[in-house]
């Protein structure tokens, strides 16, 4: 998260730095719950309180566009393959969108953390540079490796090692460590002088670690979680890179839906849906773009070396 004391406010320097003393970060203001109970008499710290808090709303405002700047950012644009050919073209028209929040959601056990390790091997298999979040130690070497294998035909000229190189992993366990990694990459991009640029962030669960930042004890929750959104965002598209993040479902039988609630939904450029059909057997639908039409959906196979391809009958 950004330093107050980094942040140009139209304030004099005493005020800022007492405002600096008491959060020290934008996080720490937002979560602090600066409004509540504040003594009177204090019209110098709701100065303050005010001005830091209308910097935040202009820098998660979204910057204005013309439509040609749009398409021609839209025909310009890098598409990243997933390693399933009826993915890529069935529902992703060639892959994920570089500059592009993607979301996977779906159960437990429906192959959300699978396609995400698919794309990083994909991506490391090219020689490109991926960052892969792990909130819930799901990610494994040996899961990459045995997709690995079959992305590259079992070819022997493909190394392991070299495209595990390529990886950067990460753990963290709550919010607002995810946060101030997300910040500190962000920097580290900025600064990157290697020349090997990352075409990949993989987060995975995002849900695992927002979920609870949601309860009625945390108040600035939403906050937060709009902010995270917000930051993955920037991030994917001050870089030039695949964003690709996780979510699970709520919901009965006949209104399953992404978790995160309505606050979290347009945070995605992005949503497809994991749903379980069979032991093997997974759907894909496309919950949420926003450049093409929503409801298609492919079936897919799940197996210990990613997702694939199926000709399951009935599928449009």
């Amino acid at each position: 998260m950004q330093k107050i004391s980094d942040i140009p406010l139209q304030l004099d320097e005493l005020q800022q730095a007492e405002l600096a003393r008491e959060f020290q970060t934008v996080e720490g203001f937002l979560s602090g719950r600066p409004r509540r109970h504040l003594p009177s008499g204090q019209s110098g710290k709701e100065q303050a309180y005010t001005a830091l808090l209308e910097y935040v709303r202009c820098s998660v405002a979204p910057a204005v566009c013309s439509g040609a700047a749009l398409l021609a950012t839209l025909r310009s644009t890098r598409l990243l393959p997933s390693g399933c050919e009826s993915l890529d073209k069935g529902l992703l028209k060639g892959g994920l969108r570089e500059g592009h929040h993607t979301e996977v959601a779906g159960e437990s056990g429906s192959g959300k953390t699978q396609l995400c390790i698919q794309m990083a091997a994909q991506t490391a298999l090219r020689g490109e540079r991926v960052i892969y979040i792990d909130t819930d130690g799901s990610f494994s070497g040996r899961r990459f490796a045995a997709i690995h294998e079959r992305l590259s035909g079992g070819n022997p000229g493909a190394d392991l090692v070299a495209a595990l190189r390529c990886v950067d992993l990460f753990r963290v366990y709550d919010l607002h460590s995810l946060l101030e990694l997300l910040s500190a990459l962000q920097a580290r991009l900025k600064d990157d002088q290697s020349g090997q640029l990352v075409a990949l962030l993989v987060i995975d669960s995002l849900s695992f670690l927002v979920a609870p930042m949601l309860s009625s004890a945390e108040v600035n929750g939403h906050a937060l979680m709009v902010c995270l959104g917000r930051l993955v965002k920037q991030i994917a598209q001050r870089f030039s890179l695949v964003a690709l993040t996780t979510n699970h479902i709520v919901g009965g039988y006949e209104d399953v839906r992404p978790a995160l609630g309505e606050t979290w939904k347009a945070q995605a450029h992005l949503r497809l849906v994991l749903t379980c059909k069979g032991p093997t057997l997974r759907k894909a639908t496309l919950a949420a773009c926003s450049i093409a039409p929503c409801g298609g959906s492919v079936f897919l196979d799940l197996c210990v070396g990613g997702l694939v391809s199926n000709s399951a009958p009935g599928v449009g």
